[in-house]
């Protein structure tokens, strides 16, 4: 098969995992020092529906045999996490319902933002690995487990941490000032 005909070159692949690429290399360059939770926020309300909106442009992948290796290190990984959390600090939990747990629970699901963008994080990382070390069958089998966790993996771990940055930016938006105090507690403000 020519470099042309296959999906693995599309142009929608090679979007998907450009955008995957700015991504991961924005979590491995965040430093809680040289980026403000404001900025981090803006960035990810652009990158994420991007993200988001590549994958559901992504054709069906054919089946392939075989499997990768595994790129992401739990170091990695947990790098990636504290560097949001930290970024993120206090406002960095959320609530949320449209997690499997809830379905056991009569009350929303503990989440933190810097699981789910880790989450996100070491899914796409291994595609942009397989990817750069180029040999087209591990590519193929890498492109379509993205594909088939994102419906019910990391994507709903992007929608998760999107919403909870959306509503931590639209209630902070909601004040001129500093935050106000009812009952003499501090109404927490995100982003």
């Amino acid at each position: 098969m020519e470099k042309s005909d296959s999906i693995l070159y599309s142009q929608a692949a090679l979007d998907f995992v450009k955008v995957s690429t700015a991504y991961c290399r924005f979590l491995e360059q965040l430093s809680p020092n040289a980026r403000g939770r404001e900025e981090f926020c803006r960035t990810m309300c652009s990158l994420l529906p991007w993200l988001y909106a590549k994958a559901v442009e992504m054709p069906e992948v054919p089946e392939t045999g075989g499997w990768n290796s595994p790129f992401v290190t739990e170091g990695d990984y947990n790098d990636v996490l504290n560097r949001v959390a930290g970024v993120l600090g206090e406002w960095d939990d959320f609530l949320d319902v449209f997690v499997d747990d809830f379905k056991y629970s009569d009350t929303p699901v503990h989440c933190t933002i810097s699981e789910n963008l880790a989450d996100t994080y070491q899914t796409l990382r291994e595609l942009v690995e397989t990817y750069r070390q180029g040999y087209e069958e591990s590519m193929e089998v890498a492109l379509r487990e993205t594909l088939e966790d994102f419906p019910t993996g990391w994507g709903r771990k992007l929608l998760g941490a999107l919403r909870a940055i959306h509503d931590g930016k639209s209630a902070d938006t909601s004040f001129e000032e500093e935050p106000s105090t009812a009952n003499n507690k501090t109404l927490p403000r995100r982003c």
